[in-house]
């Protein structure tokens, strides 16, 4: 029995028997090939090898004497490691863009921490109390993952901000990378025409939204901010495997707060003449594999390839359940949790799962603690697979102003960390793959002897 099998059947039994697994101290390193990078042969497609990521989400709280005056996050994106030759342009580039990212959200949270003293004191003044606060200004600053291969890196940036008034305002932009040069991406490396994929996202948003508001007077306010949008070089965008997804605020397109994102996607095999392509293949030059995992934004609907215009994923978590939408039916379950990170999974064979990290709030009896669960995505409605003692969770739970998560890219090669319940090296790194049942099975383990 060759080595992955052994540890495969070894940690199936551990799991249905609870006996805790016999880890090994011995450091794994962290610069060895890693995720499908391991398995590159010559002459396979480049966009197939996955990149090693991390995203890191750095907490902050600001307080004036007893009174919180500010609550703020931003994430950067890096390798972990050391960057294998083939990706030393984009590792460079993205750690610049880390850079900026730490410099402007300095920023960002002085001036905040400033406005919220002032509008602080401007309460006590007017209010005639010594208590008049009722709460902290924040910025907040996600990253979701779209695609990160051999030949692109995409992810959106999903930023909050509320500096007072009755509501907060929330800001999408897309950052789109050549992986293989660092290079970040205009739409005119994308797309064959600018001008004509801009007439053809008018007639998309259109069709996707027929009853928006942006759709008074035939839609024409529409067109007049796409066509200044394209002009300013300012269209919210992503890259992904399968396609490019175009993300809109609803208030940007001249609609109201309450209204959904709009969110428009182009897939290569549906508009192939709307790209550029590949000279030797003549397909759609930034065309993936169809194996990929890709981040969600919850609460906002995403159309996925070979489904209907109206047919689209959505997650979201509200009071105390969590709520997935897909192919048209509804399917939710009991979940406690402080907070999701769900990750679209499409296999190679045709096959999706949703994989959802959660945290589990503590207790009078327990500590906090994240897991993970999996759902079908393949029946005629949407299913819970289980509920697995493990997360992308990469750093400490108890350091609790910065939190590192593996980035899921390929469903065949990523990492997860055994949770402190598992029973199976607690707080070891595992490498999985998603396995024919879309659980996840575990083929190597931190520290594992043999």
């Amino acid at each position: 029995m060759d080595k992955t099998k052994m540890i495969t059947v070894a940690l199936a039994a551990a799991l249905s028997l609870a006996v805790p697994f016999d880890s090994g101290i011995v450091k794994m390193d962290l610069a060895r090939p890693a995720f499908a990078g391991s398995k590159i042969t010559a002459g396979q497609n480049i966009a197939q090898r996955s990149l090693p990521l991390l995203i890191t989400v750095r907490s902050y709280s600001d307080w004036e004497g007893p009174h919180e005056m500010l609550r703020a996050h931003w994430t950067d994106i890096h390798f972990y490691g050391k960057a294998r030759e083939a990706d030393r342009n984009i590792a460079k580039a993205l750690a610049e863009y880390s850079r900026k990212e730490r410099d402007a959200s300095e920023k960002s949270r002085k001036e905040l921490f400033a406005d919220a003293k002032e509008e602080w004191r401007d309460h006590i003044k007017n209010s005639g109390s010594f208590s008049p606060y009722y709460g902290p200004f924040w910025f907040t600053g996600d990253i979701l993952v779209r695609r990160a291969d051999g030949k692109a890196v995409s992810f959106l940036e999903d930023n909050g901000e509320y500096a007072g008034g009755f509501h907060g305002m929330s800001y999408l932009t897309g950052k789109n990378f050549d992986a293989r040069t660092g290079k970040e991406l205009q739409l005119s490396d994308v797309f064959a025409n600018r001008f004509a994929m801009a007439e053809a996202l008018k007639k998309k948003l259109k069709a996707d939204y027929p009853d928006a508001s942006f759709m008074e007077n035939g839609g024409a306010g529409l067109d007049d901010i796409i066509a200044q949008r394209l002009k300013e070089d300012s269209l919210a965008w992503t890259m992904e495997p399968e396609g490019v997804t175009f993300w809109f605020n609803p208030y940007l397109l001249g609609g109201t707060y309450a209204e959904e994102t709009f969110v428009s996607t182009f897939f290569f095999d549906e508009t192939p003449g709307l790209f550029k392509t590949d000279a030797n293949t003549g397909l759609p030059a930034w065309q993936s594999p169809t194996g990929y995992c890709m981040d969600l934004r919850s609460y906002t609907g995403l159309r996925l390839p070979g489904n209907s215009g109206n047919d689209k994923l959505r997650v979201a978590h509200e009071n105390n359940r969590i709520r997935i939408e897909y192919g048209g039916q509804e399917y939710s379950n009991d979940l406690t949790a402080v907070s999701i990170r769900p990750t679209f999974v499409s296999c190679p064979d045709g096959r999706r799962y949703l994989y959802v990290d959660y945290e589990h709030p503590a207790s009078q009896f327990s500590a906090a603690n994240y897991r993970l669960y999996v759902y079908d995505l393949n029946g005629k409605t949407p299913g819970l697979i289980g509920d697995f003692p493990m997360t992308r969770l990469a750093s400490s739970l108890k350091d609790t102003t910065k939190r590192s998560w593996y980035v899921m890219s390929d469903p065949g090669d990523f990492y997860t960390t055994a949770t402190a319940d598992s029973n199976i090296a607690p707080g070891k790194r595992l490498r999985c793959r998603v396995g024919k049942d879309g659980r996840p099975e575990v083929y190597d383990v931190e520290g594992a002897k043999g």
